[in-house]
């Protein structure tokens, strides 16, 4: 598991870039507002493929999190969110179409 910063690029703070650190989730929940956390997954072919979940300090609609545009933190392409949020504070769940064709 891995924890990114998520850095706005954009006024309206809808588009972020993910940036590797080296804190463990209960630091990342007490001192960033938000964040994403990567989790391994093996596909039906055995392949390990990375998943992100989006994090929030404050309760987020799940209006507001569909609008969020985020960069993959390995590659920079657009992030794909693939499931729903779990609650207002872990939201959504998201892949990246680039590195999933590897």
């Amino acid at each position: 598991m891995s924890i990114y910063e998520l850095r706005k690029m954009n006024k309206e703070g809808t588009v972020f870039n993910a940036k590797d650190t080296f804190y463990t989730g209960e630091y990342a929940e007490q001192h960033m507002s938000m964040y994403l956390e990567s989790h391994i997954v093996v596909d039906e072919n055995g392949r390990h493929r990375n998943r992100y979940r989006l994090h929030s300090d404050k309760p987020t609609s799940i209006e507001t999190a569909l609008s969020y545009d985020i960069n993959c933190p390995k590659c920079g392409s657009r992030l794909k969110q693939i499931g729903r949020c779990l609650n207002a504070h872990d939201l959504g769940l998201y892949k990246c179409p680039v590195c999933d064709k590897y």
